[in-house]
């Protein structure tokens, strides 16, 4: 298991070769970082992420807490990009 360098809490750094919180693969890049959650996420894991059980009855939209870590930047838009679009 690849446990990658962790960020600092508060840091918005994501970490480098992490695993997916969701399915436990190694994660290239792309892949989906969670500032809240402090986890890195798969796509496809990502794109149904909740923070919590009651982010749905709160109104929140799944997948929208990750954002896109590509060349070890983390994006500044919020979500990732649907599946099969660059």
């Amino acid at each position: 298991m690849s446990l990658g360098t962790s960020p600092r809490r508060g840091d918005p750094t994501p970490p480098t070769a992490p695993d997916c919180a969701g399915c436990g693969v190694a994660l290239g890049e792309p892949y989906g970082w969670c500032g809240n959650c402090r986890a890195a996420y798969c796509l496809a894991c990502g794109r149904a992420h909740f923070c919590t059980p009651g982010c749905p009855a709160q109104g929140c939209h799944v997948g929208l807490c990750v954002r896109l870590v590509r060349g070890g930047e983390l994006a500044a838009v919020w979500g990732l990009p649907a599946e099969g679009s660059g």
